[in-house]
């Protein structure tokens, strides 16, 4: 089912949402106070469709596979993402990603597919195995850790070196971090209203982007400077340098900074979120994270690398962390905006309009989902197979909009924990982990704090990394 303009079809019913709220505000705060709650309940009481206005923009909401397979099929004339996301220029940069036209943003997501593919992974598993087993040597025996903060901070190096390369890694440091934080921040409800209020979370925003890109512009000058000095493992970076246009003109130095700064933002925190939600889980069910555990030892011994093959052979990390991604998407809504009047399994929705669909509501569908709130990684194995039903699992897009650097997140995920569960003991300092909606990119809130105690060197990996 494709999203089809409405002339000669007989429109649907749309309920409104339940509940009073503003006309011009609508359920503004609830909406950002707990978005998912607020679709999910009004989803219980009305239905898989329904339409409320938000900061004067009249919003479509539409779940379950029919409704998302029109809304990820449908063509960038009919539903935009480029319309809906122009609050992520000042983040991602003019002319970059969604501020670019639709067929300039297919070519930029082109020019990273030969980075991305099963050749260069194992390369970047080297790198993240690395990063990994150096930043938890660098932690005391034994100790309590927010374990957010440590996956943000492991996640921004991985991302650092496999994107921009070890001169860009050692040039950032540990402030990298912080400054990605600060960019992130910098995305919320306020922006989609008006992306350069002045708000303080959006100045530094801009002065966090402007330190990065700086930084990035520094190491492709080098590079351009000296093109045959060897850099280590082929970063993306390389592969964008070698880039040729449509006309065979190399990208500019603008439009390959653009790129690597998405590319950076968009993999770095919704890895780190992902993972740190894959650990409080498993703490919170100690029969799977004994039986990860014991996994790990099994594929890769005590003196194994982690390299794209023992990944795979990782089945139960890998349902793990997709249940993982199923109960917490990092991003709880994806939008589009409406260009025209079209109709979207069977629901009139009508031009202007800003067209939702929530990874949050749709991963907790009983008719999708068996006892959807309960942490099950066994729903992935056959004869059930609950994710392979097309547009149920939709934490990474769908269809043609699923994430080109799906297997990258994946692989980063699986690598950063096998290497945290062969070296550390981790404990549950207790307490329920909520999602913190005051970002787009969801994140457990407070505590996040969780025990660790190194484990004997003769438990884990001896050989060096």
């Amino acid at each position: 089912m494709t999203a089809t303009e409405a002339a000669g079809t007989v429109p649907a019913y749309v309920p409104r949402l339940p509940g009073g709220h503003l006309p011009w505000l609508g359920p503004v705060r609830a909406f950002g106070r707990d978005p998912v709650g607020l679709l999910r309940a009004a989803r219980e009481r009305v239905g898989n469709a329904f339409h409320f206005p938000l900061l004067g923009q009249e919003v479509h909401f539409a779940c379950g596979p029919r409704a998302h397979a029109a809304f990820f099929g449908a063509d960038e004339t009919v539903l935009s993402a480029r319309e809906a996301y122009r609050f992520m220029t000042p983040v991602l940069g003019q002319g970059i990603a969604y501020d670019a036209e639709p067929a300039e943003m297919e070519q930029q997501i082109g020019h990273l597919l030969p980075a991305l593919g099963s050749r260069r992974l194992e390369a970047h598993a080297r790198v993240m195995e690395e990063e990994s087993e150096a930043h938890v040597a660098r932690w005391a025996d034994a100790g309590e850790i927010d374990l957010l903060a440590e996956l943000n901070r492991l996640t921004v190096s991985i991302a650092a070196r496999c994107l921009v390369g070890d001169g860009f890694h050692r040039r950032m440091g540990p402030g990298l971090a912080t400054l990605y934080h600060d960019l992130e921040s910098g995305i919320r409800l306020a922006g989609v209203l008006s992306p350069k209020a002045p708000l303080p979370a959006f100045r530094r925003r801009d002065r966090a982007r402007a330190a990065i890109a700086s930084a990035i512009a520094e190491v492709i000058a080098e590079r351009r400077a000296a093109p045959g000095r060897a850099t280590g493992h082929q970063d993306v970076l390389a592969t964008l340098l070698q880039a040729r246009d449509d006309r065979g003109r190399r990208l500019p130095d603008e439009t390959v900074t653009g790129i690597l700064l998405t590319m950076i933002f968009a993999g770095q925190h919704t890895s780190a979120v992902l993972a740190t939600w894959t650990g409080l889980l498993l703490l919170r069910h100690p029969r799977h994270l004994d039986a990860v555990t014991a996994e790990q030892f099994e594929v890769l011994g005590p003196q194994g690398h982690v390299t794209p093959q023992a990944l795979r052979r990782m089945d139960l990390l890998e349902r793990c962390v997709r249940e993982a991604e199923r109960l917490h998407p990092p991003l709880t809504v994806l939008m589009r905006k409406a260009l025209r009047d079209l109709t979207l399994d069977g629901y009139p929705v009508k031009a202007g309009s800003l067209v939702m669909v929530s990874p949050a509501v749709a991963h907790r569908m009983p008719d999708v989902f068996r006892e959807p709130d309960h942490f099950d990684p066994s729903r992935y194995l056959p004869p059930r197979c609950e994710h392979r039903p097309p547009y149920s699992l939709i934490g990474f897009g769908g269809g043609k909009r699923r994430c080109v650097g799906l297997a990258f997140a994946y692989q980063q995920v699986k690598t950063v924990w096998s290497v945290l569960l062969r070296r550390v003991e981790l404990t549950s300092t207790g307490g329920e982990h909520r999602p913190d909606y005051s970002t787009f990119v969801a994140a457990p809130g407070l505590p996040r704090s969780v025990r660790y105690r190194k484990l004997p060197p003769e438990t884990g990996n001896t050989s060096d990394p």
